[in-house]
């Protein structure tokens, strides 16, 4: 049984975390760095709601409206691939590849699936706000005739 374990999940932690034991923050910190960048460079929408002043803006946030948690979400979704993507890697070299492989891909799995939850909750959000504004749009066009 203790052959078993030693070539399982156990020692390969404990190898993972010797081995970042000391980069693991500056590992996070850039991780977050990248996942702002790549936000900013690739996934800002283009058709973003455009407000004439800072205080509609400040107004759409407040009355929640305008949901800042999708952004965190994003970006926290893509620095977790990219830590995990590192552990996995030094997983691999460090202790089991196969058990390292696995795992990062079982993680990245599991990291995906968690955050399209996330995600589904912001855009049920996103269409109702849209969706009332269309609304009250229409009831506008209304009144005027």
């Amino acid at each position: 049984m203790e052959g078993i374990l030693r070539l399982g999940f156990f020692t390969m932690a404990e190898k993972v975390t010797a081995a970042l034991k000391g980069p693991f923050p500056f590992i996070v910190t850039g991780a977050v760095i990248v996942a702002i960048w790549i936000y900013f460079l690739f996934l800002i929408p283009r058709k973003t709601r455009r407000y004439g002043s800072f205080a509609e803006y400040l107004n759409d946030v407040l009355n929640f409206k305008v949901m800042l948690m999708g952004v965190v979400a994003k970006i926290l979704y893509i620095a977790f691939v990219i830590v995990v993507f590192i552990v996995g890697i030094v997983a691999m070299i460090t202790a089991n590849f196969f058990v390292g492989l696995v795992g990062m891909l079982i993680l990245q799995l599991i990291l995906r699936l968690f955050f399209e939850l996330i995600m589904v909750l912001f855009s049920i959000q996103e269409n109702l706000v849209i969706f009332n504004d269309r609304i009250d749009n229409h009831l506008d066009d209304d009144d005027k005739d």
